[in-house]
């Protein structure tokens, strides 16, 4: 690979990861709030352009695919579009389970004293 090929790579997914980690240190921040719908709002907003893209990509993808592999590289776009979605959502159970935890320790101590 030529420098400019991996300089424009980089230039492409570098964004894309810096905002993937900043959205994962707000869900973190989101997650670990007295209430729990705010944690939730990320995963959704993350699940709806992919519920409203999915179809169509696929339908577009199998009626173009010629052979199996192809028709199976098309169904690997859904694990791949709903991914950082479900990164999100596990982000979120393991915060407010930790916090959970956290509450009922802290319920402990008082009824110990």
């Amino acid at each position: 690979m030529k420098l400019t090929e991996i300089l424009v790579t980089l230039s492409l997914y570098v964004p894309l990861i810096v905002v993937f980690a900043i959205c994962i240190a707000l869900e973190i921040f989101l997650a670990n709030r007295q209430s729990r719908w705010p944690g939730l709002v990320l995963p959704i907003c993350w699940l709806m352009p992919a519920w409203l893209v999915l179809p169509n990509l696929l339908l577009n993808a199998l009626s173009l695919a010629e052979n199996a592999g192809q028709m199976l590289l098309a169904l690997l776009v859904v694990p791949v579009c709903l991914l950082p979605a479900l990164v999100l959502l596990a982000i979120y159970w393991f915060c407010r389970r930790r916090r959970k935890s956290r509450e009922q320790v802290e319920k402990m101590k008082i009824q110990d004293l």
